[in-house]
């Protein structure tokens, strides 16, 4: 994607989760076109949805807790805390 823009800002839409995008700048005046920006990567992601309440199982004097996988948001699920009350 290429935008022309006036301003020091720009708001990027319909990026995908889990996709990394890379943005560079360049700067123009009378002249012309300066050299890129140094990159910037981006991994399009934020912190996973909530995952839903546990269910639990009796296994003689055990229990199995578990639950399904929380949505993602564009980023591996790398781990959970499991808090006992």
């Amino acid at each position: 994607m290429l935008a022309s823009v006036t301003s020091e800002a720009f708001i990027a839409y319909s990026l995908q989760f889990g996709n990394t995008y890379t943005f560079k700048v360049e700067s123009k005046n009378s002249y012309g076109y300066s050299q890129h920006s140094e990159p910037l990567e981006m991994l399009c992601a934020f912190r996973p949805d909530a995952p839903e309440a546990p269910s639990t199982e009796v296994q003689g004097n055990q229990v199995l807790i578990s639950w399904d996988e929380a949505v993602n948001n564009g980023a591996e699920i790398t781990g959970y805390k499991l808090f006992i009350q």
